[in-house]
């Protein structure tokens, strides 16, 4: 996923799952959105169709992959500001054959950066970095030579 402030309308997540059994994704959620919704996304010629759905099908013993233009997770009423290299806990809820829930627990990697409007005011002139990630001190450039 992208980096994304608090206080966005939502922010869109990808996941690779892989499953011996068929499932059903059926719900996900994460403490760093009000809401996390299943996208399908359709294609036809040259327009994108997204529809919130209630499952997306999760094929046996392949990978289903929820990725930047197809199928994937949006997460909605972001609560805190999402940095690079900050992990987001995510929950995915599945329902097996028999009706049965499970769910699995990862990690969102989050790579990218903000567009300037996507910045909080508060933030302004300051990078979102994970803590761990240190600030690097700019450095003049030496003038050009004569």
């Amino acid at each position: 996923m992208r980096p994304a402030p608090a206080g966005a309308a939502t922010a869109k997540a990808y996941v690779d799952i892989t499953s011996d059994a068929a499932l059903e994704l059926v719900g996900a959620s994460t403490p760093a959105a009000k809401k996390v919704e299943l996208v399908l996304v359709t294609v036809k010629d040259t327009s994108v169709d997204e529809k919130i759905v209630k499952a997306l099908s999760v094929a046996a013993g392949k990978p289903t992959r929820l990725a930047f233009n197809g199928n994937h997770l949006q997460l909605a009423g972001i609560t805190r500001d999402i940095g690079n290299g900050v992990p987001v806990p995510l929950t995915l809820t599945f329902r097996d054959a028999t009706g049965k829930q499970v769910q699995a627990t990862t990690d969102i990697v989050v790579r990218g950066l903000l567009r300037p409007e996507q910045v909080p005011a508060a933030s302004a002139g300051r990078h979102m970095l994970a803590p761990e990630e240190p600030m690097v001190p700019k450095h003049p450039q030496p003038p050009p030579k004569m």
